[in-house]
């Protein structure tokens, strides 16, 4: 469902942009060349946050089912996706316009963080360091709320999206998981398959618009543009689809952080290989603040 949206978007994004841009290059549509500039990134960023905002909700939705099976309830598959189409829907939508973007700067800033050199006294040097220290602080508070393991926490939860994220950290940073969760390996293989998938979209375009013999547009390179329109459908639509996978593995890795004593009790043979797993992988990390009830809450709330 949420894949047909995707792609009803899609559509109406890409025949609004090539709407716009004939009707600007024919002169039907007189503005200036920083408006054309201007015009181009609006329709970029609203493009963007449609297809986080699909690609969320599906991922709140997936952590509340998940949820209810660790727990050993009735399945909250209605009652979550609910509660992210009108109750956590503005947290889902403002959310999903910042996440990446912060996570975006946090990439960069990570090679900015200072290291304090004791020897050094040069003033110029620690002129620079208070800037990477305040510059690197500021983003580390955007991350804490913007983070997307927030998702994860208001599908389970049903929290606000800074309170999800504040309350997300706060788990992990008790168990000792920080560095583990920002293993990103599955998200790494899911892109690498979506990239590929966006090419093949965008070489199919290119053919398709080839056998037709005309251009998607008036304003000349026809291959590009139609590469470009394919590559990103195949981009969001693969993406929403894996959403469901990166969301089940975020699920289950909150909730084992946070409840494995109703791990161990409502699925004891998941558990036992779970643990034997997560122990050769993350050796000593088990033993570090583990909890005797589910941290927070215990069960999702509304469950």
């Amino acid at each position: 469902f949420f894949q047909f949206l995707a792609l009803v978007a899609s559509i109406y994004y890409s025949f609004t942009f090539v709407g716009l841009h004939d009707a600007m290059y024919n002169g039907h549509l007189m503005i200036s060349d920083n408006m054309k500039v201007a015009v181009d990134v609006l329709l970029f960023v609203s493009y963007y946050w449609t297809y986080q905002v699909l690609r969320h909700i599906v991922m709140v939705t997936v952590a509340g089912t998940i949820g209810s099976w660790w727990f050993k309830q009735d399945s909250a598959l209605n009652e979550t996706f609910f509660r992210a189409t009108v109750c956590n829907f503005g947290s889902i939508c403002y959310g999903s316009l910042y996440v990446g973007v912060v996570q975006f700067l946090r990439q960069i800033t990570e090679g900015m963080r200072p290291h304090h050199d004791e020897s050094s006294l040069m003033c110029l040097y620690e002129f620079t360091l208070y800037f990477q220290e305040r510059l690197v602080t500021l983003v580390d508070n955007l991350a804490d709320s913007f983070t997307p393991w927030a998702f994860t926490y208001i599908g389970l939860y049903h929290y606000s999206l800074g309170d999800s994220g504040h309350k997300v950290n706060e788990l992990f940073d008790r168990r000792g998981w920080s560095r583990i969760v920002t293993d990103d390996l599955i998200p790494s293989v899911l892109t690498m398959v979506s990239l590929v998938i966006g090419g093949l979209s965008g070489s199919f375009a290119v053919i398709l618009q080839a056998l037709d013999g005309q251009g998607l547009t008036s304003f000349g390179h026809p291959v590009a543009t139609s590469f470009t329109i394919g590559f990103l459908v195949g981009i969001v639509l693969s993406t929403v689809l894996f959403s469901i996978i990166e969301s089940s593995v975020q699920g289950v890795i909150v909730c084992f952080a946070g409840s494995p004593v109703e791990f161990q009790r409502n699925h004891p043979e998941l558990s036992h290989e779970m643990r034997h797993a997560w122990k050769e992988v993350w050796p000593g990390s088990l033993d570090i603040g583990t909890p005797t009830i589910g941290v927070g809450v215990g069960v999702p709330m509304g469950m």
